[in-house]
């Protein structure tokens, strides 16, 4: 008997379990969950799976903004959909002298190994223990690394040390064999050749889900942890802000701040490199409540104090001079989701070291280690290059400085800084599947509610203002001297389409995820799964 359990509609977790994390889904779900804690309970399910004639998705931590692995698709017809969930196969293997292998390929040596299963917290919380090293992932602790990795993950450090995939040098992956109706497990790294080498790329930076199930992340080395870190909350109240112009002034700041600094980010006079510098600015709705500038800041050598504080001391200054006032002091910190009025003394902020909290990078990771409450939602991205212009700023001002609207109580822009070391990842050696390495902002458009009475009024409001903000690059962050797209990992089908009822496919929309690596990526999908086991409504499809 195979180790795999599945979860039926006789199951009385079956409802729970073919949800995710965003409440919006399904629509129409999964008649089948396969529930597996193992390398070899994944392959024998999947290949149950498929023997049994199923659709298969791929589940890890279930945090998927869209419905891309919970729905049912009207193209497969009355065929079942069958959950593959990897939630459960967690586990890291180390060995400083690299003899971590995989079953599947015993030539190849890593020092450490990541099964797919496992969720940011558990990353993070072994490698600092058995190794004191880490990987600059995202924050949300329930995000699977199946996903994430896959996806081109990126978090507080990743200005400090890149994405998630700049340092993957290898992956186990279930791929359809020769027949395309049964699933195989191989080992491929940068050293394969030919469409493994392929897809080897493929799987660093081009999302879960479009070309096989990963098993197991190996890497060759990781970043040494952080020892400590600031981390500093502001709350900058609409009210202060006395005329757009004002605001205008303090949104260009932000971004010319890291436009001017990010090539110092490793820079050899510590005053000056600001690589551990990470922000993430939420413009929040007036409904609900504060601007929030959330801080994390280390120097370069993972500690703070002396004359590396400097880039975190200029950057709070420079935004407050922006301002025009003194910000409150926040004790909330919170990556995603607006950040709500709490019942706290309002305290003026005096000195940006004296008032933000040091503390030791593990914990200050558990601190920041929130995905937020089970809810609905609609995300947005993209990637920026350039300056805000005024369309946008305009956009934010009239949409989110409303205090007529009270129902919008739950939506913000958050803009994270990015770019650092991200930026000067070498493509032509040691290539991923990541087009964007150009911007120094990545934006993250979000929307919550809880009622699905409600859907249509807050997909609809959320259309709208995206459209009017990018209404000067024909509604979406398409290559320009601006941006460069948006983020698969933060997937959205209205990209899909070029009209909001969904009748119409945009023919650019694959370059909005992957930009200059379309081809390849196409061509990879045909070589490796050319009958399309794989595939979701946002799914990489063959040339």
């Amino acid at each position: 008997m195979s180790g795999f359990s599945v979860v039926n509609n006789t199951d009385a977790r079956f409802k729970t379990l073919q949800k995710g994390f965003n409440l919006r889904w399904p629509d129409v779900g999964a008649e089948y969950i396969y529930l597996c804690d193992s390398a070899q309970t994944v392959i024998d399910a999947t290949n149950d799976a498929l023997s049994n004639g199923y659709r298969i998705t791929v589940r890890s931590g279930g945090s998927c903004y869209e419905g891309l692995v919970a729905n049912k698709l009207s193209e497969d017809g009355c065929k079942a959909l069958a959950i593959i969930d990897l939630s459960e196969m967690k586990g890291m293997r180390y060995d400083e002298t690299g003899n971590v292998t995989s079953p599947w390929d015993t030539s190849a040596h890593y020092k450490f190994s990541i099964s797919s299963g496992n969720q940011n917290w558990d990353g993070y919380n072994s490698l600092y223990k058995a190794a004191n090293r880490t990987i600059p992932g995202g924050s949300c602790y329930a995000v699977g690394a199946g996903g994430h990795i896959a996806g081109g993950g990126f978090g507080l450090l990743s200005r400090m040390h890149g994405t998630t995939v700049d340092w993957l040098s290898g992956v186990d992956i279930l791929v359809p064999d020769s027949s395309g109706t049964r699933l195989v497990a191989k080992h491929v790294n940068l050293n394969s050749t030919g469409s493994e080498r392929d897809l080897f790329i493929a799987c660093r930076g081009a999302g879960g889900g479009n070309f096989g199930i990963i098993l197991n992340y190996y890497f060759s080395e990781l970043p040494v942890a952080p020892q400590t870190v600031y981390l500093l909350t502001l709350a900058y109240p609409w009210s202060s802000f006395t005329t757009q112009t004002h605001f205008d002034t303090f949104m260009r700041t932000y971004w010319q701040w890291f436009a001017d600094n990010d090539v110092n980010w490793n820079s050899s006079d510590p005053a000056l490199a600001n690589g551990g510098l990470f922000t993430l600015l939420k413009v929040q709705h007036r409904a609900a409540g504060d601007i929030k500038l959330v801080i994390q800041y280390t120097g370069m050598g993972g500690t703070v104090g002396g004359v590396q504080d400097q880039p975190f001391i200029d950057f709070v200054n420079t935004m407050n001079a922006a301002a025009g006032f003194t910000p409150q002091v926040n004790e909330e910190v919170k990556m995603h989701g607006p950040m709500l009025e709490i019942s706290q003394p309002v305290r003026l902020l005096r000195d940006p070291v004296g008032d933000a909290r040091l503390m030791d990078w593990l914990y200050a990771t558990q601190t920041m280690n929130t995905s937020g409450d089970n809810r609905r939602g609609k995300y947005k991205s993209s990637y920026q290059k350039g300056q805000f212009g005024q369309q946008e700023l305009n956009t934010l001002w009239r949409w989110l400085n409303n205090t007529s609207e009270t129902r919008i109580n739950q939506m913000l822009v958050q803009y994270d800084s990015y770019g650092g070391c991200i930026n000067t990842h070498d493509e032509t050696t040691d290539p991923t599947a990541i087009h964007q390495r150009r911007s120094v902002l990545k934006s993250q458009f979000q929307i919550y509610w809880l009622d699905a009475a409600d859907d249509e009024f807050y997909l609809d409001w959320m259309w709208r203002f995206y459209a009017e903000y990018f209404a000067d690059y024909g509604g979406k962050p398409y290559e320009s001297d601006n941006y460069e797209g948006c983020y698969i990992n933060y997937p959205d089908v209205d990209m899909k389409y070029t009209d909001q009822a969904k009748t119409e496919v945009d023919p650019k929309w694959l370059s909005l995820y992957y930009g200059d690596k379309v081809e390849m990526l196409q061509a990879t999908k045909a070589s490796v799964d050319p009958n399309d086991i794989f595939h979701s409504e946002l799914s990489i499809t063959a040339v």
